[in-house]
């Protein structure tokens, strides 16, 4: 399909939740581990007319769908600024540097105060019918491909509640979600790519903002809206794109749509639709104006001189991926692997720390054995960067061995220590003499050279360096 000639248009907000231990506006952990909700509140919710004295459409909409709205209240995880019961507190300072180094990362100018702003919303995903959101930076760039991709204005606002289910008019929301610190990124219209490309516009802005080490990765914590709009078309905002793999998807089918539509004869309705999994739309609401914005009263202006004076700008994570790739030699597929996981920063410490071990044997303990254990014993790694460098500290000085990996992770995963599952699980190393003694046994079963390597390396498997064993093979003749 001719993009260029259809005139493509396109537009992305890309949202962030920030790896921080408390929420926006109160002392709440941020978690998310609750389980079982200790209290329901219901509530209903109404639009109100903003400062230019009119109400949005996207909000009369909502209010007229006449919904009923339970709130699933967690212990630690929310609190009466969540019910709307309690005026919110000053910002988590944490998420605000975060949130002035991505602007700074892309560029942006930073305004002298910051304001915070209510943004009238009553779909139920906010208690008080308002979302609380800040522009931090603004005017910004990056460079793509030799063009320059315009970055509006970078955010920090509070994320929503979590819709729970609906059922008959009813929508039941979890409020543990609702105030984690969220960081939205706004391009201005990119015109001239293909959808694939502008999918790796998405990615690059992850990239980019991942240099804060900051930035959530599970599902749900990362979220796209997509701005699609052809020549005769109109501007259509899709919500809730949830993978990066599915943009380019998404908007080829709105370019269908629009075509199609235009082509009958009919008018593209501006409007938010939300995205499928299928990469297809459906009807949400109309699209929301600039009548839904207005100043919020509890909290001051923020002054950003004296933040930025000591605010250190990360090394942006394109030169990070570089030194990988080129200091440590990791492929370009084991670093994607390790950014999916939360240990890519980790890895160099690592590293670093235990130089006699092979860097893609680190890199691949950490994005591929670790989730296998997760995926094959069905279990949540619970192992912090400590008990981790204590098994990479073992495997250093030859006390495990790469093979046995897996067990023994699973152990500590348990709560054991290195040494206990080394125990445990009938691993401690073997001397040359043991190993000596075990090819000599095997030796008088097996007169192939190719078995006997076999054979011995199933007998010492995590107890001795396997390298090793066949040049001891290697060197008997």
């Amino acid at each position: 399909m001719n993009y260029k000639g259809l005139g493509l248009k396109v537009g992305l907000e890309i949202h962030f939740q920030l790896d921080v231990d408390r929420k926006l506006f109160c002392n709440c952990s941020s978690i998310m581990k609750e389980k079982e909700p200790i209290a329901i509140v219901k509530r209903k919710l109404h639009p109100v007319a903003s400062e230019l004295g009119e109400v949005d459409i996207a909000a009369q909409f909502e209010y007229l769908r006449n919904r009923n709205f339970f709130y699933e209240v967690f212990k630690n995880e929310s609190c009466l600024v969540e019910l709307d019961e309690e005026p919110p507190h000053n910002p988590n300072e944490e998420a605000l540097k975060v949130a002035l180094q991505i602007a700074k990362l892309f560029n942006c100018k930073i305004p002298e105060y910051i304001f915070v702003m209510r943004k009238t919303v009553i779909d139920g995903s906010n208690t008080s019918g308002f979302q609380r959101t800040m522009i931090v930076g603004f005017d910004g760039y990056f460079e793509f491909k030799g063009k320059k991709i315009s970055i509006t204005q970078i955010c920090l606002e509070e994320d929503a509640a979590a819709i729970d289910k609906e059922e008959n008019g009813n929508v039941y929301y979890k409020l543990n979600r609702l105030g984690i610190p969220l960081v939205e990124i706004d391009t201005g219209v990119i015109e001239g790519l293909e959808p694939k490309e502008i999918e790796e516009v998405a990615y690059q802005i992850f990239l980019i903002s991942s240099s804060t080490g900051k930035i959530r990765r599970q599902i749900g914590a990362i979220r796209q809206d997509v701005n699609v709009s052809i020549s005769g078309g109109e501007r259509v905002e899709i919500k809730g794109v949830q993978k990066l793999s599915l943009i380019s998807k998404v908007i080829e089918k709105e370019v269908e749509r629009q075509s199609e539509l235009i082509k009958k004869g009919e008018k593209v309705q501006k409007e938010t639709r939300a995205a499928k999994e299928d990469g297809s739309t459906e009807f949400m609401r109309p699209l929301p104006g600039a009548e839904r914005m207005y100043p919020e009263t509890d909290v001051k202006p923020i002054k950003t001189e004296n933040i930025l004076k000591d605010l250190e700008v990360p090394e942006p994570l394109n030169k990070i991926i570089e030194r990988y790739e080129k200091g440590y030699k990791l492929s370009k597929s084991l670093i994607e692997s390790l950014l999916k996981t939360e240990y890519f920063f980790f890895f160099e410490n690592v590293a670093k720390a235990f130089p006699k071990i092979e860097p893609s044997i680190i890199a691949n303990i950490l994005s591929a054995t670790l989730k296998e254990i997760e995926r094959k014993e069905k279990v949540e790694i619970k192992l912090s960067e400590e008990r981790l460098l204590e098994f990479f500290d073992a495997l250093n000085e030859g006390f495990v061995f790469k093979e046995a990996a897996y067990d023994i992770l699973k152990k500590m995963n348990e709560g054991e220590s290195v040494e206990e599952a080394v125990k445990e699980l009938g691993l401690i190393p073997l001397t040359k003499e043991e190993i000596l003694k075990i090819i000599e046994e095997t030796k008088k079963e097996v007169s192939d050279k190719k078995k006997l390597i076999g054979i011995v390396l199933s007998k010492i498997r995590g107890r001795a360096n396997i390298s090793e064993v066949i040049k001891i093979i290697e060197s008997l003749g």
